[in-house]
């Protein structure tokens, strides 16, 4: 069993935090549009969210191990995962696989037929990311798009329908993957040049902190711009200054060439969501 744990990364759970924060992103921008919201529907819908951020963060982790065999096998960083070192079979690896997809589609028929609807949408981005890191140098976008879709399912569970606020904020989310996952990335960047893996680390290796702070900066007026169309108070606007302040520091002083500074400074993200989950919850 802990061999299957290890597969899914439950020892591992930024991923989890980084793919469900969103999510509260989501609910509680839509809830805004809400008179007067049902306390107990709310915990039920963001229990459910959660519940579906361990069991989808868990698949992808699976079918990217599947996809990435080959290459696990030649990444100092990912040469002993479950798969690669025979711990667990192909085979072991597609019924786990199915139970972690059938405990999401039974937390996804909870939902209205519009969440439903974009919860098989988010499954095709889950199979197809692995697939980036082959074709473009911009994976991370692709990621992005993959790992927050948690906001655009929010809006359809408890507005069914998406309001063009929930849109921008689903921009700022994917600015914000690729800060994280390109920060990320450079823990293997020697490695995936060896083996032909792409990724946003490579084409910023020459001015990382200038790229990164530029993206930070873009998210930071998107947030500022759904803050004031959502007539949010000023608190709000307060909590996004101190999240931007907190994310421009941590890039300045990241260390790219550390692969354990790249690490803590990917972690210290699980902060910067939170952060604006809060901002969202009290404009």
């Amino acid at each position: 069993m802990n061999e299957f744990l290890k597969l899914a990364r439950f020892h591992q759970r930024t991923g989890i935090w980084l793919l469900f924060l969103p999510c509260l992103w989501g609910i509680f921008l839509a809830l805004k549009k809400l008179p007067d919201p049902d306390f107990f529907e709310v915990s039920k819908i963001i229990l459910l969210f959660l519940i579906g951020s361990i069991a989808m963060r868990s698949a992808g982790c699976v079918i990217n191990d599947l996809w990435d065999q080959k290459f696990d096998g030649e990444v100092d960083r990912t040469k002993n995962r479950p798969l690669v070192s025979g711990k667990i079979s192909t085979f072991q690896a597609f019924i786990f696989l199915g139970i972690l997809l059938f405990i999401g589609l039974l937390v996804l028929l909870q939902f209205n037929v519009s969440t439903i609807l974009s919860g098989f949408a988010a499954m095709i981005l889950v199979i197809c990311y692995p697939l980036m890191k082959r074709i473009t140098y911009y994976p991370q976008i692709f990621l992005g798009l993959t790992f927050n879709f948690g906001i655009i399912m929010s809006s359809y569970a408890i507005l069914d329908f998406l309001p063009i606020n929930t849109v921008f904020l689903y921009f700022a989310a994917i600015i914000w993957t690729v800060i994280y996952d390109s920060i990320y990335a450079f823990q293997d960047i020697e490695d995936d040049l060896k083996v032909g893996v792409k990724s946003t680390a490579i084409k910023f290796q020459q001015n990382p902190k200038i790229i990164l702070s530029l993206l930070s900066l873009l998210m930071f007026l998107i947030l500022i711009f759904v803050g004031y169309f959502a007539n949010f108070r000023f608190e709000y606007f307060f909590m996004i200054l101190i999240m931007a302040s907190i994310l421009s520091q941590k890039i300045k002083t990241c260390d790219f060439t550390n692969s354990e500074n790249c690490l803590a400074v990917f972690k210290a993200n699980i902060l910067i969501g939170s952060l604006i989950a809060f901002a969202i919850f009290l404009g």
